[in-house]
């Protein structure tokens, strides 16, 4: 009984060592936010990111477009750096991702004149170096609340 039961052991260590394989696509899903909700007196908030790849050939850049329920808004694609990300070459690559986010990225309408948004969402992707794109994911939109 004690010989089956180090053996089971041994294998499962063994299959738990195995390398993390997520294949040569980066994935990326949304964590969350740093705040709750954001108004006129938000200076900068966090979305949070997880971002895997198998063959670690990540680059330090993920890329995202705000967008908001307001007629003419200009809606710009922009980027983030991924502090240390692009060490990885040849390994896999789970990572956290924090895009910091400041009042000029997503103030984007005058206080008590006009419309304004009342949420903003994002949608982001990441690029390998290999030139694969990850899907394109959407976040959960956070409320903007507006002084009155």
């Amino acid at each position: 009984m004690k010989k089956f039961l180090f053996l089971f052991l041994v294998v499962a260590l063994a299959a738990s060592c195995g390398k993390d394989s997520y294949g040569p696509v980066p994935i990326l899903s949304f964590e969350g936010y740093s705040v709750p909700s954001i108004d006129s007196n938000t200076t900068t908030f966090e979305a949070i990111f997880r971002v895997k790849d198998g063959d670690g050939d990540i680059d330090s850049s993920i890329f995202y477009t705000i967008h908001y329920y307001i007629p003419s808004t200009l809606e710009e694609q922009a980027n983030a750096r991924m502090p240390n990300i692009g060490q990885n070459t040849g390994k896999s690559v789970n990572a956290q991702v924090k895009v910091t986010l400041e009042a000029i990225d997503f103030v984007r309408w005058v206080e008590h004149t006009g419309t304004r948004p009342d949420s903003l969402w994002m949608e982001v992707f990441v690029q390998d170096r290999a030139g694969h794109i990850s899907d394109t994911i959407q976040t959960t939109k956070i409320p903007i609340y507006k002084r009155q």
